[in-house]
């Protein structure tokens, strides 16, 4: 099962490959998402096709049937030894990109992150959804209103070695040390990019904890897992799900009461402008501390030092705004 994965894998990062090499004379953007098939990439590479479109590039949109790090990094190759001007990708695995980053320079190629970094790596820069702080801060502000300042939180995350995710795990756990002294997080779980395996954990958790008050689905493909779970044990009202999760992947769970609320951002807005700057790689144009994109409703910033563009500030999907949004 997992050779033919990674056959799938290959074969549709060729059939990508295959598809964009009819027109050289544009310039190529590439997104690599941690896995495809799940409706948060699929938004971000509608946006990145309606910016191909603005921008005047081809836009190739391939990735690793689930969340595997080894057939992510041969994707990524394949478009480096085929020569993609640009390559962006969604890092499950910030050990092991270095290499690539460094073989893709000496091609002259240009190799920068999306939506999960990996800023040791040598990457060009960071395409950022918000910042990790007001995504982590956000997250667990709004949970404790909910459940109160001496609950008893779980976590449902996905890779262990995915930097996003860790980063938002260790931001609010920082913040409950610092402003909720007394509530209780427990081990994070990680359940890959299953979400039956999200499902078993959530479910795990509430059974050897029984006065578990929250849950936080950390990687999108966990969202629904945790959400079903909650329905499933009959605790709509007793335990509060919450995660990083697009209102249509949540909207259910949301209506149900078993997930509380979410945050995120858009990612079709996140996909528009990681092929922008995938452009202004390729062009030689600098980033700018306020860069105006064509197409964006407000000024994206850019941190020279940490080499980051900021999408902006992250979104809290309830039962009263999630019908006005449709990823």
């Amino acid at each position: 099962m997992k050779m033919l994965k990674s056959v799938l894998a290959a074969t549709v990062a060729l059939a990508a490959l295959a598809g964009a090499a009819h027109a050289q004379d544009k310039p190529r953007v590439a997104f690599v998402p941690q896995l495809i098939g799940i409706p948060y990439f699929n938004s971000m590479e509608e946006g990145g096709k309606k910016a191909a479109e603005a921008f005047g590039v081809d836009f190739i949109y391939t990735g690793p049937v689930d969340a595997n790090p080894v057939d992510q990094l041969q994707i990524v190759q394949n478009l480096v030894n085929q020569g993609v001007e640009a390559i962006s990708i969604s890092i499950i695995d910030a050990s092991a990109i270095a290499p690539v980053v460094a073989d893709a320079k000496a091609k002259g190629l240009k190799l920068f992150t999306s939506d999960s970094d990996a800023p040791d790596s040598g990457r060009d820069v960071y395409v950022a959804q918000a910042s990790d702080q007001g995504l982590g801060e956000t997250l667990i502000d709004e949970l404790v209103k909910r459940v109160g300042e001496d609950a008893k939180i779980g976590f449902v995350s996905g890779e262990a070695t995915s930097s996003n995710l860790n980063a938002w795990i260790k931001i609010i756990q920082d913040r409950v040390k610092e402003k909720y002294p007394k509530v209780t997080l427990l081990e994070p779980q990680f359940a890959g990019g299953s979400s039956d395996r999200a499902a078993q954990l959530a479910s795990d958790l509430m059974t050897a904890n029984p006065d578990l008050k929250g849950l936080i689905a950390v990687a999108s493909s966990t969202c629904p897992g945790v959400g079903q779970a909650i329905e499933s044990a009959g605790k709509v009202g007793q335990v509060v799900g919450t995660g990083y999760c697009s209102p249509n992947t949540a909207r259910s769970y949301i209506k149900s009461g078993a997930m509380g609320f979410t945050v995120l951002w858009d990612p079709a807005a996140l996909g528009y402008l990681t092929v922008w700057a995938g452009k202004q790689l390729i062009d030689g144009k600098p980033f700018v501390a306020s860069n105006e994109v064509p197409g964006m409703d407000h000024p994206i910033p850019y941190d020279e030092k940490t080499g980051i563009l900021l999408l902006g500030d992250p979104t809290v999907f309830t039962a009263e705004n999630v019908d006005s949004f449709n990823f």
